[in-house]
């Protein structure tokens, strides 16, 4: 997998016995569900500064959030599809990575490190809304074991995400309401599953296996399927085209990454990039006309655009630092 996605970590066989007795969708007697007695409050002081003037009133046009250290820290940016019109979303101590829109773009959800009393610090979910107030974590308590990579239902009920338990990621669902938490996938019994993303419909997920293949499950864990076979570390971060009806994927054939769009009605894929360097990170724009993506081209990793059918490749980003994780508003 990508170094951005390399938030593997082996846990004691302690960990093995409460990811076992994960079950409930909102948490139940689960040991991940969340104490309700426990506000969902940010961290006091972690803000190194206020959200810029501009963030209040900068628009509701399409734009693209994106993960940078242009500023020192590695935080969460906003820009218009052109690359113009960047603000600063985030400005807390530590990095903030891999943000996504929630469906109606009022909300934001990212990945930051959280500091575990008695085992350390791990990646976890924090949310926060698109005009840069109601900052909090998903889950009210810190947990010894990294969750990462998510993303939105459209309903914005629950965030799939991918959790680290024992060296691999499994599927798990997320309260949105209450942060209560349970694996998709039947626990520690299911696939391993990465970059995790719903389809519009809300019923679907697509995900990466540990084999490399792209596969899909529903939300109540049925209904497995492959759309793609491939050897480990292959795939990654897969995203429906808005309508559903198309899927674009990184993909790693004869030794480099490249944008690839899979139509699910006809099972035709059409390689987008032909780049030497890796391009990843596809996401795509509200009509589905053009994708976003992250490649290293220039020499640092910076945000692209491409026609979703195809075409040229348009720089939108142009600095020396490394910056990712495009995620395009629908």
């Amino acid at each position: 997998m990508p170094a951005r996605h390399s938030q593997r970590a082996v846990f004691g066989t302690a960990l093995l016995a409460f990811a076992l007795a994960v079950t409930a969708c909102d948490g139940g007697d689960s040991p991940l569900a969340p104490d309700a007695a426990e506000p969902l409050a940010a961290e006091p002081g972690a803000e190194r500064a206020p959200a810029a003037p501009e963030f209040l009133t900068a628009g509701t046009g399409p734009r693209i959030l994106f993960s940078s250290p242009r500023t020192g820290g590695t935080d969460i940016y906003r820009m218009a599809p052109d690359g113009t019109n960047v603000v600063r979303v985030t400005s807390f101590t530590g990095a903030e990575t891999l943000p996504v829109w929630s469906w109606d773009n009022k909300r934001i959800a990212l990945v930051r490190t959280r500091v575990d009393a008695s085992t350390g610090s791990y990646s976890d979910i924090f949310l926060m809304n698109a005009d840069g107030t109601g900052k909090h974590w998903a889950r009210p308590t810190a947990s010894p074991f990294y969750i990462t990579e998510p993303a939105w239902s459209p309903d914005g009920t629950h965030l799939v995400v991918s959790v680290w338990v024992l060296g691999a990621g499994r599927l798990a669902l997320i309260n949105a309401a209450t942060g209560g938490i349970a694996f998709v996938n039947s626990g520690l019994a299911g696939p391993e599953g990465y970059f995790p993303t719903f389809d519009p419909t809300g019923q679907t997920i697509a995900y990466v296996t540990a084999a490399g293949a792209l596969e899909t499950i529903h939300a109540d864990g049925s209904g497995r399927q492959s759309l793609t076979a491939g050897p480990a570390g292959s795939t990654v971060g897969p995203a429906f085209s808005p309508d559903g009806k198309r899927i674009a994927f990184g993909r790693d054939i004869g030794g480099n990454f490249d944008i690839y769009v899979k139509n699910l009605v006809t099972g035709t894929v059409k390689r987008l990039t032909t780049n030497v360097a890796p391009d990843l990170d596809p996401t795509w724009s509200a009509d589905g006309s053009r994708i976003a993506f992250t490649s290293n081209r220039s020499g640092a990793n910076q945000i692209w655009t491409v026609p979703s059918s195809g075409g040229t490749q348009v720089r939108i980003t142009h600095t020396t630092v490394a910056e990712g994780s495009p995620a395009w508003s629908h």
